[in-house]
């Protein structure tokens, strides 16, 4: 990431993005479990829905090369980065 100075000005704080969260896992059998996985595990996660479960949880799908064999999760996308 490239560092931008102007001269003459107080340097802003950089903002720190909140990173996706993963709560809940719902495999095939559709029973909440502790998610096995992190974020950063996959190569690819898709926002379903921003509130979806009570308005507390977004919903997202992860999943690497093959999308058939992905899983759902409850959780927080946040600013949508993997730590």
């Amino acid at each position: 990431m490239t560092k931008v100075i102007i001269l003459g000005q107080e340097p802003k704080e950089e903002k720190k993005l909140k990173p996706i969260v993963f709560v809940k896992a719902i495999p095939a059998t559709g029973k909440f479990q502790n998610p096995n996985y992190k974020p950063s595990e996959f190569e690819n996660i898709e926002l379903i829905c921003k509130n979806y479960y009570h308005e507390d949880f977004d919903l997202m799908f992860a999943y690497d090369l093959e999308r058939s064999r992905g899983c759902l999760y409850l959780g927080h996308f946040n600013d949508g980065v993997v730590e």
